[in-house]
């Protein structure tokens, strides 16, 4: 509510006695500005000297009435009427031109003026309340208009006046399709008429030769005239990264099948063939024979890390995550990488029984992790270490190496797009869609240095209460 002491009251009133009476109560009992005039002319000049904050005219005053000096007076000033009698068509007209409110002098000065003052502060806080509104309206870069059913532009902001090439003065009167082609202007009346029966919102779009449009039409509660506001939004741009963004997508679907059935197909020949000519080369031969399966068995675990990047991409929307037991995830990663590096050590200890939020990508986080600690590790013998800690709300994943480590200067931006340099091929890509699927679960991935030395990844993700469906992860295969 209003505070009084920051109101300003105008008082018109043809009696000397009761204007000078009324301006001291309203000054003496609620610390209220007052100004007096007892005509109209002396009550323009009061409006032009100086801020008012709401007029309390008598509607019965010989020279110009109430009403008409409402008429008068610039419209962005509340004015409350005051009447000696009830009269129905008074207060029926003077609402009809916009007085905001209307009381019977009586019943203000036989009880006490707290309905008065009361009104007034309602009325000034309505106002001010409407201008902020108006204000917002007009700067906003929506089209905002109200409409009649038949079309009529009834109120427009300035948004609209730019749109149409038109001042904002100018609108009101004219039909929309005046400013519209014939059917863009019928379809969005129809649409106003849609809100209009179901007493709901309405949104919709449309297109005006290339440019695109969000809508949105809202049943406005107006007395005798229906009239509805539609708000109008230019969406070009953004359907135009639509399009941008199903076309990358549908280059990553053929990517993707690509990888899955193309690429892979090759190689698992390759390693078929390969596995065919150990019985046919000496031993000079022999090694060069495990380069290749080595190479091929790489290329496979690169041609699984892009499958699951692309598949990390293919979407806008967050993905679909469930209760995942992590366990299980790890004891698998971990018995794959056993199997595909026989050289190399990788000791687990006993892991909790922990349920995270993620998906059947979830592999791909730790597999990857796996084969870059074996990988890039260059000891004569490798050796991996996975440990889990759990606290309250996360659970941390630890795999720990006995390679170089990595330098400080590169902790940071290991996990960048494309981070690689000469003697480490392929890491970038696997590393940068470990941090992807991390942030998709939520979770935090770092790198620091191991214990005693060597590398070690950290990863952090929140755990859950839910249950994965018979307490495994799920079978995603």
């Amino acid at each position: 509510m209003v505070r009084t002491d920051s109101i300003t009251v105008l008082v018109v009133d043809d009696s000397d006695f009761f204007v000078s009476m009324l301006a001291d109560k309203l000054t003496t009992e609620y610390n209220i500005t007052t100004k007096m005039a007892t005509n109209a002319a002396d009550a323009l000049a009061e409006l032009r000297d100086g801020d008012v904050d709401c007029i309390v005219s008598d509607y019965e005053m010989p020279e110009t009435s109430g009403l008409e000096l409402y008429e008068m007076v610039d419209a962005d000033v509340p004015f409350v009427l005051l009447t000696a009698q009830g009269d129905e068509s008074t207060a029926s007209r003077a609402i009809s031109i916009g007085v905001d409110d209307y009381l019977l002098k009586g019943a203000v000065m036989e009880k006490s003026l707290d309905l008065l003052v009361n009104r007034i502060q309602n009325v000034i806080e309505q106002r001010r309340t409407q201008r902020k509104y108006e204000q917002l309206i007009d700067n906003t870069p929506d089209g905002i208009a109200q409409l009649s059913l038949d079309g009529e532009i009834l109120a427009a902001n300035e948004a609209v006046a730019t749109e149409f090439g038109v001042a904002q003065s100018d609108l009101v009167g004219r039909q929309l399709s005046e400013f519209l082609p014939e059917d863009v202007a019928a379809g969005r009346l129809e649409e106003c008429k849609r809100a209009l029966t179901t007493d709901n919102a309405v949104t919709f779009q449309d297109s005006i030769g290339v440019r695109h449009f969000h809508n949105i039409a809202v049943p406005l509660p107006t007395a005798g005239n229906e009239s509805v506001q539609l708000v109008s939004r230019e969406i070009t741009h953004q359907k135009h990264n639509e399009r941008k963004l199903e076309q990358k997508n549908e280059s990553l679907a053929m990517i993707n099948r690509i990888v899955r059935h193309d690429i892979n197909n090759d190689l698992q020949l390759l390693v078929s063939w390969s596995e065919q000519l150990e019985d046919h080369v000496d031993e000079a031969g022999r090694t060069f024979l495990e380069r290749i399966q080595s190479t091929s068995d790489h290329m496979a675990e690169l041609t699984a890390t892009a499958r699951d990047f692309v598949r990390s991409l293919e979407s806008e929307d967050d993905p679909d995550l469930e209760p995942v037991a992590l366990r299980g995830v790890l004891e698998t990663e971990i018995e794959k990488k056993r199997a595909s590096y026989a050289d190399a050590t990788i000791v687990a200890e006993d892991f909790p029984q922990v349920t995270v939020r993620a998906n059947e990508l979830l592999s791909s986080v730790f597999g990857n992790l796996l084969s870059n600690a074996v990988r890039h590790n260059g000891a004569d013998n490798p050796e991996v270490r996975v440990g889990v800690e759990e606290t309250d709300t996360n659970v941390r994943v630890r795999i720990e190496d006995n390679g170089p480590g990595i330098p400080d200067d590169r902790k940071q931006d290991i996990f960048g797009k494309g981070k690689t340099d000469a003697d480490s091929p392929g890491t970038g890509l696997g590393l940068f869609l470990v941090s992807t699927l991390v942030d998709q679960y939520d979770g935090r991935i770092w790198a620091e240095d191991g214990d005693p030395g060597g590398a070690a990844f950290v990863v952090e993700l929140p755990t859950t209460d839910q249950e994965p469906q018979n307490g495994a992860p799920p079978d995603w295969t």
